[in-house]
């Protein structure tokens, strides 16, 4: 069997962070390597979530040790996700250093909420971004690492930085959840090639927490089945918003796939 790792929030109660990776990954013949970031009885939105006791919550320390008892190698997929505080990601910029295979999901904020990670935290995905194959954020993620505002960055902007972006660090791109018109897009860049796919936005009474890191799951996934960028964006897409279709109440079932579009031209 292929190994993942994940090193991700442990959240106990919720599809979140190691919980998300391993609810989408273990059926599909995935040895799961857990290694918690910060260890939570709920999401953080939730209210009266509880915080473990961390103080002693090295993720470098537990990746040694679980590299060691399970002889993982340092080309297994790596998902890293959620990073609580700048002594985490100091840890995990030792991983980073090492790992050869990382998809990098720079869990910050999101779009009506802004921010939610310390700044220390942020700027260091602003240095990571540049040292992994693979990354995996939400618009606004993607945005502020990229010092732009989410209500002036056009989509041929979009285009033009992940292009030179890929371009210039060897690295492949999934922008997930662009609103453009009660729509949804997703874009996937690498240096060769990029694609856009849109799907009907789905409209919730609560926020889907989640959603995200089964996504950067999925996107791990078709990583390793080398399929095309098409094709993973694709079927990235279609999977969660099935994911999404079944947690929506009165959902209606969709008749087609979704395809993309390839924005090479542009």
């Amino acid at each position: 069997m292929r190994n993942i790792v994940s090193i991700q929030s442990t959240v106990l109660n919720d599809k979140v962070g190691n919980h998300a990776a391993r609810s989408i990954l273990s059926d599909k013949g995935y040895n799961i390597y857990e290694i918690p970031t910060v260890i939570l009885t709920s999401h953080k939105a939730v209210k009266g979530t509880l915080q473990i006791n961390n103080n002693s919550l090295n993720p470098w320390v537990i990746f040694n040790k679980v590299r060691k008892t399970y002889k993982l190698s340092l080309n297994d997929l790596t998902i890293i996700g959620y990073t609580p505080n700048s002594k985490i990601s100091k840890s995990i910029g030792k991983i980073i250093n090492v790992q050869n295979r990382i998809v990098l999901d720079p869990v910050m904020g999101d779009i009506g909420i802004g921010l939610y990670v310390e700044k220390d935290v942020a700027n260091f995905f602003k240095k990571v971004i540049t040292k992994v194959k693979y990354i995996s954020a939400n618009f606004f993620e993607w945005s502020y690492l990229n010092n732009k505002d989410v209500k002036n960055y056009s989509i041929s902007e979009i285009i033009t930085d992940l292009k030179s972006f890929t371009r210039k660090f060897n690295s492949q791109v999934l922008i997930r959840s662009i609103p453009k018109n009660k729509k949804i897009l997703n874009i996937i860049c690498n240096k060769r090639e990029i694609f856009v796919i849109e799907t009907p936005y789905i409209n919730f009474k609560e926020r889907f927490h989640g959603a995200g890191d089964q996504s950067t799951a999925l996107y791990a996934h078709y990583i390793y089945k080398k399929n095309t960028t098409r094709e993973i964006l694709e079927n990235v897409t279609n999977d969660i918003y099935d994911i999404l279709l079944k947690n929506k109440i009165r959902s209606k079932k969709r008749k087609k796939r979704f395809k993309a579009k390839s924005l090479n031209n542009l």
